[in-house]
């Protein structure tokens, strides 16, 4: 037997004392269910119903790719997109290689650092431009974006400065789908293009012009391309070391946050999970309606109905020991450091 929406409708209208539409529509009766099935649900019990692979494949030449997002769903300020999956964890597999799997900026870039090369490009002529020429080192990296397209941190830098103050500052923001990025005043005035690849530059000055007396420098970050053997998760982002050079097949596992109930003939994955989702939503309809009553009595439900919920995937481990470095003979230093800390990279 399926238990849907209606059902769900009926058993927290009972739960909370709120039969009718007049206490309660049923409007604001799902809001709650799935509130509590698409935020609260997956953040108060693991289960393994909701562990599965994610797979996506890499981009030449592009480090960095933003955490998966679940369409149709956006938090309430200002209509930005919501995580579709909560969380992200080891292993993580590129073309069938264990990677190196970090959370932590610094471990992850002492090991991986972004050392750039500073180096004169050209002089100042008296004018605005245009200014062309080739950047060396190549390739190099490109700016960092966050989940929203803004930059964090420029992957080109051009300079130009003289000994009587003259300053000039030009970033780079990369262009979806290519390797090419525009370069841009810090005011965000886009004033000509970079090609991370040849290191091919192009710009126009706006207003002013460049001193004779003033000197041009870039400063880039160069890498060699190669397969990734290491992966951090960082500002909801994931990021290769090596870069990838190729087409790579990805998979790393995801917590994921379930989809939204929308008609009265979905039901929640899994039927035995009804009565906790009821009394979640019953949760959260005190804590907009205080009823001390109500929630003390609602408690030693909910505790019960938590236990009853994980009881599937506490079943499912015990078909199988807990894994240590000794668990498997023959196992290299390197793949036991996967246990303990230092995930092996098949590099």
């Amino acid at each position: 037997m399926n238990v849907t929406l209606s059902d769900l409708r009926a058993t927290l209208r009972r739960m909370t004392a709120r039969y009718t539409e007049q206490q309660m529509t049923t409007a604001q009766i799902d809001r709650y269910i799935n509130l509590a099935y698409t935020l609260h649900f997956p953040e108060q019990f693991k289960n393994s119903k909701l562990t599965k692979p994610y797979t996506f494949m890499t981009v030449p030449n592009v480090d960095t790719y933003a955490f998966p997002y679940q369409s149709g769903i956006s938090n309430t300020q200002g209509g930005d997109p919501a995580p579709g999956n909560i969380t992200i964890g080891p292993p993580v597999y590129c073309q069938g290689y264990i990677l190196r799997y970090y959370q932590d900026k610094s471990t992850f870039y002492n090991r991986w650092p972004k050392l750039s090369v500073n180096q004169q490009i050209g002089t100042g002529d008296g004018t605005a431009g245009p200014y062309t020429g080739t950047i060396p080192s190549t390739p190099f990296l490109r700016a960092q974006l966050d989940i929203f397209g803004n930059v964090t941190e420029a992957g080109v830098v051009i300079s130009a400065f003289d000994s009587t103050g003259y300053t000039l500052a030009i970033t780079d923001t990369p262009i979806a789908g290519s390797n090419t990025g525009t370069l841009n005043l810090l005011d965000g005035t886009n004033i000509g293009g970079v090609n991370y690849l040849t290191g091919a530059y192009t710009f126009t000055l706006p207003i002013g012009v460049i001193p004779t007396s003033a000197t041009i420098f870039a400063s880039v970050v160069p890498y060699q391309a190669s397969r990734p053997t290491d992966i951090i998760f960082y500002n909801q982002q994931i990021t290769f070391r090596p870069v990838p050079m190729q087409v790579y097949q990805v998979e790393f596992q995801v917590s994921q946050q379930p989809t939204d109930l929308i008609a009265s003939g979905d039901a929640p994955e899994l039927d035995e999970w009804y009565l906790f989702l009821c009394c979640i939503a019953a949760k959260l309809i005190y804590n907009d309606f205080p009823d001390e009553e109500g929630m003390a009595s609602l408690m030693p439900i909910y505790q019960d109905q938590l236990q009853m919920a994980q009881r599937r995937t506490l079943r499912q481990m015990t078909s199988q020991r807990a894994q240590t470095i000794f668990s498997t003979p023959g196992w290299s230093r390197n793949q036991a450091a996967f246990f303990l800390g230092t995930e092996y990279s098949g590099g």
